[in-house]
């Protein structure tokens, strides 16, 4: 009866072990998915400023945006037409003027939820031309990406102008 209890024991001892071992596995694999779906967001976030806002490529708007997309920028709510209306008066003026936008992202915090990941971070948009600075604009910032037929996507932009 004595050796009974101690094999019953030893017998759970290994199946909890196991069972630890298990999770201890899965939750190393969750993170490092979870980290690669933040970082992954974070480049979304950046090249999506850099391609759209800065180079202005109208073309660009369906691989970085959803269908359903939204910028609420201090009480205007843009959409993909907006944007896109946007970047084509801009484009002109650029042209016109001979200068260009740089942006600089700081990001603060992430947050992945399974299926979407949310960033907050400082956005400092600066206009130079010829070398020289005309000026910039600091926009703190949160951003909503959803996966999207298996690739990440921006469904919200979210912008307050820093005066």
């Amino acid at each position: 009866m004595r050796y009974t209890w101690l094999l019953w024991m030893l017998l759970i001892h290994i199946s909890c072990k196991n069972e630890m071992n298990k999770t201890a596995t899965v939750s190393a694999v969750d993170t490092s998915s979870i980290e690669d779906d933040i970082k992954a967001v974070k480049t979304l976030v950046t090249d999506a400023f850099d391609d759209i806002w800065s180079n202005l490529d109208s073309t660009k708007i369906k691989e970085y945006h959803t269908p359903d997309f939204l910028l609420l920028e201090n009480g205007i709510v843009w959409n993909n037409d907006s944007v896109q209306s946007y970047l084509d008066r801009e484009r002109i003026e650029i042209q016109n003027n001979q200068y260009q936008r740089l942006n600089k992202l700081d990001f603060l915090k992430s947050v992945h939820n399974h299926h979407s990941v949310w960033v907050a971070y400082h956005n400092v948009g600066t206009w130079i031309k010829e070398g020289d600075t005309l000026g910039s604009v600091h926009w703190l910032e949160s951003a909503i990406a959803i996966r999207d037929q298996g690739k990440w996507k921006l469904q919200q932009l979210h912008s307050t102008r820093i005066e």
